[in-house]
């Protein structure tokens, strides 16, 4: 098991470690971090569009097929998604069996100025049908009109928890929220929302403002939780936006407090110091408790200068995170949890094959130890029942100005980095690897960040993200995928046995439409089943951010005992060098697409194998199969014709051996 290096140790192995820079090829594209600056203070219009929404959609009736139920809307995809980082927008309560999905309101002609308001979409039983949600339930309204379109107490990025202070039920619990809106100047960030509505009665509802007043520099909080006693967290960056967003070196705590008699929360803010190298702003931070709340952890994507370069490489983002065992009261020092190097995690250092590395890099090629490796630029946290973080993340190679490097399969992986025994060591388990990272729409991006769940027994996490598998380079058709991690057997889930996550949302509604996604906190146990409850956001209009978007809820996916069958051993066991997975074997490109007659798929096989191509439309049905018999290695290319088949959007399915490759192909 790795130990958490300190400073003074940390510039001893920094002698050690090789400075040279190794050269990646150009196929290999590096991406970072989306500028803070982007974040978009839109204008809150009074003259919203009238738009309809859909009708509930409910897919359920094909094999592992998940059923979706339509929920509420809003006016733009602004705030859901990319802009302002990972949020607690998704919350389930597994006493109550009720779950919140939290978002800005709209479209609609009243009231006004919706996308600065704030709803819940609430689900009862668990949210399973149709006929147990009510959604779009107004529990803030902006009214501060500073001019024009701007809203002083606009609400955007919001996130909310459920409270039932107590114990007596769903109607007498409240949804609990805190948000970001404008400084007193209605052109930037500064102000706080936050409040709570009860669930019984939409007119039963709080407003609290805070109005900027630094230091501390609030800015768009990016954690919140609910303790066991009742207590919330709010976690947010201390930045001085005033002078351009300087970070300021500290998190910002508010913690809130239950008054029984106004039936509210009051929060008090504190800071923790969180120094970074070269002032270098953490990329997310994220907070998380233990299902009794006395174990609580706090975890950003920074760089504290405290570890050496890897291979020529500095400027990279790792895990840093704080402890407390007292409920949040009192924080140990900031652990930097080193990836990369000679005392870096072993799952991260060999999840890429000899023949990926030789593929990456021009020669001389680096030794394991010497390839620098960061996370992406967001995360998200949970802590298991024995008080001990995990962090779900996806890590990738390290490149100059804290940049991720993708263009290639298999080079990115997702990881649940967490430690057993409460931060003395850490570990690493692999859950899958994305093959996309970034999708663009419009003026917003969405990477394939990672969301985290828990059971209440806190025995078993859950990680969702992401990713688009249909041949193309970026993230724009997005499916949810989905691995599970039972702590007592060390196992995670498998696809039929296949060492693979689940893809949460094939064939169903949302199929390579789940462009925006988020997961609750805590998952619904029923019998030995756990439900994990995700929430999609679908855009009207891929390329137009500031249209409607509607939140699509998929009650049904869950994992049984059985499904836990790929052992992963904890860190005391060596992690063993990756082989060449699927997806580096294989390179596969179909053209054209759409097509209309003939299709070509294109495969650089790397090794002989039997043949066998399908195309099955979307509810599954299997409309082709071409038996190609017995192939040798090198580039191979496999015609079908699709003139025969009825227009509309089908899945081609390339078999050798028994191992399935499928690329989404529209037939017009």
């Amino acid at each position: 098991m790795k130990k958490i290096l300190l400073f003074s140790v940390a510039l001893i192995l920094g002698l050690a470690v090789s400075a040279q820079t190794f050269q990646l090829k150009n196929s290999v594209k590096p991406l970072y971090k989306v500028s803070v600056e982007a974040v978009g203070v839109e204008p809150v219009s009074a003259n919203a569009p009238t738009v309809t929404p859909g009708p509930v959609m409910v897919n359920g009736d094909g094999v592992d097929v998940v059923s979706v139920i339509t929920i509420g809307t809003a006016a733009n995809a602004y705030g859901y998604g990319y802009a302002g980082g990972q949020k607690t927008l998704v919350w389930a309560d597994p006493i109550l069996g009720a779950v919140t999905n939290f978002h800005r309101m709209g479209p609609g002609t009243t009231p006004p100025s919706l996308s600065g308001y704030l709803a819940y979409d609430l689900g009862v039983n668990k949210g399973m049908t149709a006929g147990d949600w009510t959604v779009n339930n107004e529990v803030y309204n902006a009214t501060l009109n500073a001019g024009g379109d701007y809203y002083l107490d606009a609400a955007r990025y919001p996130q909310a928890v459920i409270y039932d202070p107590t114990a007596d039920g769903v109607d007498e619990s409240y949804c609990v929220f805190f948000a970001p809106n404008l400084s007193s100047t209605a052109t930037t960030w500064g102000g706080l929302s936050w409040g709570r509505g009860k669930l019984s009665d939409l007119a039963d509802t709080t407003k609290h403002l805070y109005w900027y007043d630094p230091p501390p520099y609030t800015y768009i909080p990016d954690g919140m939780m609910l303790l066991g006693d009742g207590k919330i967290l709010v976690t947010d960056l201390d930045q001085d936006w005033v002078s351009g967003l300087v970070y300021q070196g500290n998190i910002i705590l508010n913690t809130g407090v239950w008054n029984t008699t106004d039936m509210d929360y009051e929060y008090t803010m504190s800071l923790i110091e969180h120094p970074t190298l070269d002032n270098q702003r953490p990329a997310n931070e994220r907070v998380a408790a233990s299902p009794n709340g006395q174990h609580v952890w706090i975890a950003s994507l920074a760089n504290t200068g405290d570890l050496p370069p890897v291979g020529g490489i500095q400027d990279r983002f790792f895990p840093v995170m704080f402890y407390s065992n007292d409920y949040g009261m009192n924080w140990n020092d900031p652990i930097s949890v080193q990836l990369d190097g000679t005392d870096g995690l072993d799952p991260i250092k060999n999840f890429l094959s000899d023949y990926r590395i030789a593929q990456l890099y021009n020669p001389p090629l680096p030794t394991r130890d010497e390839i620098p490796y960061t996370t992406a630029f967001d995360c998200d946290l949970v802590v298991d029942a024995w008080g001990n973080p995990h962090l779900g993340v996806v890590v990738g190679i390290a490149a100059d100005g804290y940049a991720i490097s993708t263009g290639l399969d298999s080079i990115l992986a997702v990881f649940d980095i967490y430690s057993p025994d409460r931060g003395a060591t850490w570990c690493a388990v692999l859950l899958g690897h994305p093959w996309t990272f970034r999708g663009t729409f419009g003026d917003l991006t969405e990477d394939n960040r990672v969301n985290a769940a828990v059971n209440y027994a806190g025995d078993k996490v859950f990680f969702t993200w992401l990713d688009t598998q249909d041949g193309g380079a970026d993230n724009i058709n997005p499916d949810v995928f989905a691995r599970g991690f039972d702590l007592v057997t060390n196992m995670i889930t498998s696809v039929n046995g296949d060492d693979q996550p689940n893809n949460v949302t094939f064939l169903s509604d949302v199929t390579s439409q789940a462009y925006f996604e988020a997961t609750s906190y805590y998952t619904f146990t029923v019998d030995e089943f756990e439900f994990i409850p995700i929430v999609t956001e679908l855009l009207s209009d891929p390329n137009d951010p500031a249209a409607m978007v509607t939140f699509k809820y998929i009650p049904d996916f869950s994992y049984a005992p059985g499904d836990y069958t790929i052992d992963r051993p904890d860190c005391s066991v060596p992690f063993p060098i990756a082989v060449d997975n699927r997806k580096a074997e294989l390179e596969i490109s179909l053209y054209p697409n759409p097509v209309t007659d003939i299709a070509v798929m294109k495969v650089n096989m790397i090794r002989n194998g039997n043949v066998e191509i399908s195309l099955t439309n979307m509810l599954g049905q299997t409309v082709m199969t071409l038996d190609e018999g017995y192939v040798t290695a090198g580039i191979q290319e496999f015609t079908f014709d699709a003139s025969h088949v009825n227009p509309g959007v089908y899945f081609a399915t390339l078999q050798i051996n028994g191992e399935k490759y499928t690329r989404k192909v529209v037939v017009e």
